[in-house]
């Protein structure tokens, strides 16, 4: 069982259609550890949507264990995604009806 996640969230879409929103959700293992190591990958890694031709990726840590702020720069402007680690605590039983708001 997978109780480690890696998260990326980026800016999606194009012109006035471009939103921050969760793109990639992916098993990362069983331990923190191993979840921070797969998130460090990804922070190299990872193709962004955004931008198109990129030039040059800065990663910073942030404060969060196994978070990361990495910003893309491209030909004609900057992009940025965010990789953090998640444990799942909670995973409740498939009812077969659809959850509403």
């Amino acid at each position: 069982m997978n109780d480690w996640f890696v998260i990326v969230e980026e800016t999606s879409g194009t012109g006035e259609g471009r939103q921050w929103r969760v793109t990639s959700v992916s098993p990362a293992g069983e331990s923190e550890e191993q979840a921070q190591e797969i998130a460090l990958r990804t922070a190299h890694e990872y193709q962004p949507e955004h931008p198109w031709s990129p030039r040059r990726r800065q990663i910073l840590r942030t404060a969060v264990p196994g978070s990361f702020v990495i910003a893309v720069e491209g030909r004609t402007a900057t992009f940025y995604f965010r990789v953090s680690t998640a444990q799942q605590i909670y995973d409740g039983p498939d009812t077969g009806q659809t959850v509403t708001r």
